[in-house]
């Protein structure tokens, strides 16, 4: 019977600990994943020529429906971005397929209306303008890499940075950017906006 007792304990304090565990903290998942934090290793891995195989040449003012972009996870609203033809715009293009790309927003600054990522990589300043007042849809990339697409019009924001394109349908673009960030609140990786990116041009 002592036996007994003394077994039934041990399982008791074993049973314990168990749910005592249970209802801690999650551990700190560490870092996002490299296709988090550099989605597929594109869009900037170091190489300012684009990738050797594009074989792409442009030579028109505005690249048309250059990519579509998707909004949130899954079946998310899509859109059409129309891009410059610049040299950085040019190397993008150049980084990517035409396989969807995960592309999510690390940065998120609604008060200045804009969704952000970090792209690595070297590109050329050498079409960068300063722009007074920004429309939602427009998409820049700044001098220490990060490219924003805002969302928002942005009366007075005196940015210096490259155009890159921009969103051919804005009508509900600012709430489908909001409705993403606020499902996304709780992402293990600290996503803000989820974005894909499927390029459409050859």
């Amino acid at each position: 019977m002592k036996k007994t007792m003394v077994l039934l304990m041990a399982l008791l304090m074993v049973f314990a600990t168990v749910l005592s565990g249970c209802g801690s903290k999650t551990e700190d998942p560490g870092p996002p994943p490299e296709d988090v934090i550099n989605p597929g290793g594109t869009l900037g891995d170091g190489n300012t020529e684009g990738s050797d195989d594009s074989g792409d040449v442009y030579d028109g003012e505005m690249l048309e429906g250059a990519v579509q972009v998707s909004i949130g996870q899954g079946d998310g609203e899509t859109y059409t971005v129309d891009m410059y033809n610049n040299a950085a715009v040019n190397t993008m293009l150049g980084y990517l397929t035409s396989s969807t790309l995960l592309f999510p927003s690390t940065e998120y600054d609604e008060e200045q209306g804009f969704a952000a990522h970090n792209i690595r990589g070297t590109y050329t300043q050498d079409d960068e303008i300063t722009v007074t007042d920004i429309k939602a849809g427009e998409i820049y990339l700044f001098s220490g890499g990060q490219l924003r697409l805002y969302f928002k019009d942005v009366a007075g924001a005196n940015i210096t940075a490259t155009p890159v394109g921009y969103f051919t349908e804005t009508d509900d673009l600012t709430e489908t950017v909001i409705a993403d960030h606020e499902a996304n609140r709780d992402d293990i990786w600290g996503v803000e906006v989820y974005f894909s990116i499927t390029k459409m041009i050859d």
